[in-house]
């Protein structure tokens, strides 16, 4: 049980995601937001997610 609140603790620390080399989830959340607008964002109801159209224009 001890091992899981520290895993937990863990996640939730975005130094420990970059130490990884990988980005925290907040991070993630803040590109898609400033690429996509609030609408997209974890803080805000939203019913449509992302896709790779959002991304993406085609050359």
């Amino acid at each position: 049980m001890s091992n899981r609140h520290t895993l937990a603790e863990l996640r939730l620390n975005p130094t420990e995601w970059h130490r990884r080399g990988m980005s925290a989830p907040t991070d993630i959340d803040k590109l898609v937001s400033a690429r996509l607008g609030y609408r997209y964002t974890s803080d805000t109801q939203h019913t449509a997610e992302p896709s790779y159209a959002d991304f993406f224009v085609a050359a």
